[in-house]
């Protein structure tokens, strides 16, 4: 090595040294910047989590709940579909519906309105168009998704039958012979048949609204998504409570309120979820509901009697009335017995 290549460091051409203390800012700028944006980072993240010590963090997370729009599937036959009636009095009506599940292997569209009809008829009858009577439920699958109703996946006709004057009716309101079952014919072809009303899970012969004098009538929605409800081994053994920070329980309109969720485990075992975290819903008074996805497994097993905790967050409407209101929570909401709770708040 040459001397004046050993003597560099400590002889810098002025150049050199100007060039070399450029970087060195440009280095330190750039340590600077990411910094801020780590701490810009950190507080998005520190907001959606929300949470206190000991509790879990709450995470923005959706359900799935499949795509809205698919592309057309062939339309469902008889054949690929399992269904059921459930009819119960109302107001001397009958009122219920046909659950209706994709049985086959492959996907079908069960779009429109219904094709129905009865056997064995006696009274004269015409069919009606109605309106969707279910509440909004943010786990249900939009309309669309009927397109191509996946396997293993629900659909529903919601139904409203009035005056049946079948043979043998009085005008005491009795509907004499009521029809022999009422036909569904499915859009690809074929007729699901019913027989019996499984209201409740029972099988009681098909019945018949009493007679009133008008021409029956059978109103009908169109097919729907729909989520049935689970057996009663869906249960959890977990009740809920709510703890909301504000003071008073104020909240403000178009704001976010941060509160906690108490699951206690009131089974005599230690109670785990599993490798798929439930979904919630969350909402005042039933309206504008939202749904997440539980952030069960930053919570792990919770003992006998033993509690845990979850910090939530909301986005309070911005339409929310002045005045006393409710917040209401339910977890995994079509599970048997449903875990919920609700707290009253006042919105200011």
């Amino acid at each position: 090595m040459s001397a004046h290549a050993s003597a560099l460091p400590f002889e810098l051409d002025p150049l050199i040294a100007e060039a070399k203390r450029r970087a060195r800012r440009r280095r330190l700028a750039a340590a600077a910047a990411l910094l801020a944006l780590a701490g810009a980072v950190g507080g998005v993240l520190a907001l959606e989590a929300g949470g206190r010590s000991g509790e879990a963090p709450w995470l923005p997370t959706r359900p799935q709940l499949g795509p809205a729009n698919p592309p057309l599937a062939p339309a469902c036959t008889a054949s690929q579909l399992r269904a059921s009636l459930g009819l119960q009095g109302a107001t001397g009506n009958l009122a219920g519906g046909i659950s209706i599940v994709n049985d086959s292997s492959r996907p079908c569209a069960l779009v429109g309105r219904p094709q129905l009809s009865f056997a064995g008829a006696t009274s004269k009858w015409r069919q009606a168009r109605w309106a969707d009577p279910s509440p909004f439920d943010p786990l249900t699958p939009a309309p669309g998704s009927l397109r191509a109703l996946a396997p293993g996946k629900w659909a529903t006709v919601s139904l409203f039958w009035s005056s049946w004057c079948g043979r043998g009716s009085t005008a005491a309101g009795d509907p004499g012979e009521p029809p022999k079952a009422l036909l569904l014919r499915a859009p690809g072809g074929g007729t699901l048949r019913f027989a019996q009303n499984r209201i409740g899970g029972g099988r009681r012969p098909l019945s018949a609204p009493p007679c009133f004098g008008a021409q029956s009538k059978l109103a009908a929605t169109r097919f729907t998504p729909f989520v049935p409800q689970g057996r009663p081994r869906s249960e959890l053994p977990l009740s809920v409570q709510l703890l909301l920070g504000s003071p008073g329980s104020v909240v403000h309109p178009g704001r976010w309120l941060a509160y906690t969720v108490v699951l206690r485990n009131r089974s005599g075992r230690v109670f785990r979820f599993g490798r798929t975290c439930p979904a919630y819903v969350e909402g005042f008074g039933g309206r504008s509901d939202v749904a997440y996805v539980l952030n069960c497994h930053a919570v792990g097993p919770i003992a006998p009697h033993r509690t845990a905790r979850l910090a939530m967050r909301i986005r309070v409407p911005v339409r929310l009335q002045a005045g006393t209101d409710a917040l209401g929570w339910n977890l995994a909401p079509h599970s048997w017995n449903a875990p919920q709770a609700l707290a009253t708040v006042n919105v200011r």
